[in-house]
């Protein structure tokens, strides 16, 4: 039998008899204890795999984040594109506009000038028209002509007249000499596509202008294919007549 009497002789025999070492270490450190080194293992290699998938999402959001800033510049490219477009649009929109206002107004010149030429074919009509609205027997006498007009508003010049007034009565679009039982009289045409109020007072100055120069009456008339509420308001009131032109003979044959 081993004989202990001290420290070196314990832990000689602790050396020499391993059962006793471990059952000592068991005595001394616990169970806790001696499960820590084991514990700490599973711990490490638990703490392993989950930096491996650490790692593995890291490297997926590296992917995905390249992804999203390709995306992001694809994007911005796109939306640099749309912007130029859009622009190329906003000015094929203004040129497009400005040619189609440009083609209105020549087409409102073209059917102003065209109602004009209608209604000068028609002056006889115009005749017509107001012996039957207004009750009389006047017979057309001729198209009082343009060197006429414009004699007559420069004898007019330099008076209280003023001089817009006797420009646009010099462009009067038609005046017609008829004949009544009176003696002569004029009638002062406005020819327009769709009469207005401009249409209605210039036709009613140029009257009054034509009974002034030449001491003869004189009626207002608007030949027009349709008109505005203005017009129709003065032609309601009697202060001008309507002759109506036809759109349907008005085409260029």
């Amino acid at each position: 039998m081993t004989s202990i009497n001290s420290q070196e002789d314990f832990l000689r025999a602790l050396s020499e008899n391993p059962l006793w070492k471990e059952a000592v270490r068991a005595q001394i450190l616990g169970e806790e204890l001696l499960q820590l080194p084991a514990r700490f293992n599973a711990f490490i290699e638990e703490q392993q795999r989950h930096n491996a998938r650490f790692d593995a999402f890291v490297e997926e959001q590296k992917r995905f984040n390249a992804e999203i800033t390709a995306a992001v510049k694809e994007l911005s490219a796109t939306v640099k594109e749309l912007q130029r477009q859009t622009e190329e649009l906003k000015e094929l929109h203004y040129s497009i506009d400005r040619r189609l206002t440009v083609l209105s107004s020549d087409v409102a010149l073209a059917k102003a000038g065209h109602a004009r030429i209608s209604a000068i074919q028609d002056a006889p009509g115009i005749v017509m028209d107001l012996n039957i609205e207004r009750g009389l027997r006047l017979k057309y006498v001729r198209d009082v002509t343009r060197l006429e007009i414009a004699d007559m508003a420069q004898n007019a010049a330099g008076g209280d007249i003023p001089t817009n007034e006797l420009r646009s009565f010099r462009r009067a679009d038609l005046v017609i000499e008829a004949a009544s039982e009176n003696g002569p009289c004029y009638i002062a045409v406005e020819a327009s596509f769709t009469g207005n109020q401009r249409d209605a007072s210039r036709a009613q100055r140029n009257a009054a202008l034509l009974t002034r120069f030449t001491g003869k009456p004189a009626h207002a008339i608007i030949s027009s294919v349709r008109n505005d509420r203005h017009a129709e308001a003065e032609i309601a009131a009697g202060n001008v007549l309507w002759h109506e032109l036809e759109e349907r003979y008005m085409a260029v044959e």
